[in-house]
Parts: C-alpha cells; sequence; structure tokens
C-alpha cells in the first residue's frame, strides 16, 4: 500500500533502487524541492514495488490536478505485472480524490495503462514522450564512430574554428543576462514558449546540474542547462545563436558535455526528446540529436486519468476552445 515519506534519505533510497530508461531525475527528491521553489505542494509515496512523486498544479477556478512526470516508476526494469500497475494507479488516483484534484497526470514508462481508453485519456505531452540517449560506456573514438558522418564533419569544423566550450563560468552561470537572451532568441525563431527568467535562475542553482556555453571570438554562441541524475546527463534546455552558425558551436558543445559525462562516470547521455511527427516542427532538432548515435527510446506519453469527471469535462472544453 502507498504510504507518503517525508524523509530525503529514505526517499533517495527508494529512488536509487529503481530506474527508469528517461527521466529518472523527475522523480528525484531534488526535482521535488526545486518544484516546492516555485511554489507548488509536493506529494511522495511509494510502497515495496513503487515509487510516485506528485506536484500539485492548478487550474482556473480554484481547481487543481495532479501531475507525477515519468511515473510512477517500479523496481528492476520498470516492467511490472498488469495487476500491480493497475493496482498502484488506483491508489494513486484515490489519493487524488482525497486531495479534490480534478485529475492525475502521469507519464508511465509502461503501456499497460495506456491500454485502457476507459480509464485514461492521452494528453498533450508534457515532458517527452520520445527520446534519443547515447550509450557514454563507448570510448570517444567509438563514440565519434557511431555518430552521421556530417556531425562528426561539424564537430571537426568547430575545432578547426577554435569554438571554446565553457562549463559554469562567467558569463554562464552567474550571469544569466547572455544565456537567457540566447533562450529569448532561440524561442522566438524555433516557435516555442519559455518559461519564466526565474524558472531557469531557480534550476541552475539544483545540485547536479551544469550550465555548458559554446563560444567563439568572445560571443556565446549555444548553451545548454544538463541535469546529472543516477548515471545519466539529461540535456534539460538548450539555445544557439542566429549568428556565426558555421563555426557549426551547438555541435562543439554537446560533444565537450558527453566527454565531461564520461569524466563524471554516467552512463547515458539523454538528448531528451524527439519527435517524427511532421506537425510538430521538430524535425530540425530530431535530425540533429539523431546525429549524435543515439538509441530511440519511446513511451506512452501523457495521459490523464479524470477524477471529478464534471471538472475534468469542463477542462478539456476549454482546452479545445483555446487557439
Amino acid at each position: 500500500m502507498l504510504h507518503e515519506i517525508n524523509d530525503k534519505t529514505e526517499w533517495t533510497k527508494l529512488h536509487e533502487a529503481r530506474t527508469v530508461p528517461s527521466g529518472h531525475f523527475l522523480q528525484s527528491w531534488e526535482w521535488g524541492e526545486f518544484q516546492i521553489s516555485l511554489g507548488r505542494k509536493v506529494f511522495r509515496f511509494a510502497d515495496d514495488k513503487s515509487l510516485a512523486q506528485v506536484v500539485e498544479l492548478s487550474l482556473p477556478l480554484g481547481k487543481k490536478y495532479w501531475f507525477c512526470p515519468k511515473g510512477p516508476i517500479f523496481n528492476g526494469k520498470n516492467q511490472e505485472p498488469r495487476t500491480n500497475f493497475q493496482g498502484v494507479i488506483e491508489e494513486l488516483k484515490n489519493k487524488a480524490k482525497e486531495a479534490r484534484v480534478v485529475f492525475l497526470r502521469i507519464e508511465p514508462q509502461s503501456a499497460v495503462i495506456a491500454s485502457e481508453p476507459k480509464r485514461v485519456r492521452q494528453s498533450h505531452d508534457i515532458n517527452p514522450r520520445a527520446t534519443s540517449i547515447i550509450d557514454l560506456s563507448k570510448n570517444e573514438d567509438d563514440l565519434l564512430a557511431a555518430m552521421h558522418q556530417k556531425t562528426r564533419y561539424n564537430i571537426r569544423v568547430a575545432e578547426k574554428h577554435n569554438v571554446i566550450t565553457t562549463k559554469n563560468q562567467e558569463p554562464i552561470s552567474k550571469k544569466f543576462d547572455n544565456i537567457f537572451r540566447l533562450f529569448e532568441e532561440t524561442a522566438k525563431r524555433d516557435g516555442f514558449r519559455l518559461h519564466p527568467r526565474g524558472y531557469y535562475e531557480k534550476q541552475i542553482k539544483m545540485p547536479d546540474v551544469e550550465v555548458y556555453g559554446a563560444e567563439y571570438e568572445g560571443k556565446l554562441l549555444a548553451a545548454a542547462i544538463v541535469i546529472f541524475s543516477a548515471g545519466t546527463a539529461t540535456y534539460l534546455h538548450g539555445a544557439s545563436s542566429n549568428e556565426m552558425r558555421n563555426v557549426m558551436a551547438p555541435y562543439a558543445l554537446h560533444w565537450a558535455i558527453m566527454k565531461q559525462a564520461k569524466e563524471r562516470g554516467m552512463k547515458h547521455y539523454d538528448l531528451w526528446g524527439i519527435s517524427d511527427d511532421p506537425k510538430s516542427g521538430w524535425a530540425g532538432i530530431t535530425r540533429f540529436k539523431r546525429g549524435f548515435g543515439g538509441a530511440d527510446v519511446s513511451a506512452p506519453g501523457t495521459l490523464d486519468l479524470p477524477v471529478n469527471k464534471f471538472w475534468y469535462s469542463v477542462y478539456t472544453l476549454v482546452r479545445r476552445m483555446r487557439p
């Protein structure tokens, strides 16, 4: 039976004993504390076979919902029997009902719950359902050999231009102005929404988060926020300049991250999001990421379990009406 855990040591021990292919950090104690720093409530539940950290998020009219990012997660390889998985989901849903939330949003690795359309609703993805993960157990020569020929070429181009990669140095982490301007430039070019600036400023203060940059002739041309957790380095956020694209700074940046992740003993580098959906606008970034030679990994995506059916129908209606 799920019980709430409020002790960091106990939670961390349970968390480290459970693995998922991608997004393990989202169920860490530190990620929960980061959510709390944003003014959100966090609840942590576990039993002898499962673990679920949920974040309480606001809806209009004073309503709320629970979100369990990349979870719940289970022992071993996260392949739980159908009855066990369903039992945990029902327990979570009952706790959500006690908290008077409209719905429970989950991102399971297993397709078991997703196979029951009467119980769940496919929602818009919050975190990527598919990603590319690079095996860092290979030596550097083998990592390069696994890359697309054009990617290797562009890394060499960056080296010939003497693109400099930095980690947590001025103006990268202490002076956030340059990196956030780069984020704004990238968001405008690629058509995606940014979090508020304070979100990133708090995130880079988390333990095991590093900020990387690639510079050419003193100008910041690419930047990345990377989190290290449970043997995986995850590329959370990135940006690149519209200027001097011929020096291939983003390629130098990711190659440097991969090498430094290996030095830290990381087993994988998760590029955190790809898509073959032609409507997603991710075609370019997907080609870029796959060029580094990783393996595609996918999950069922983001799913909603209605708790209050009336208010969930109102919520879905409002979402459909949005432009």
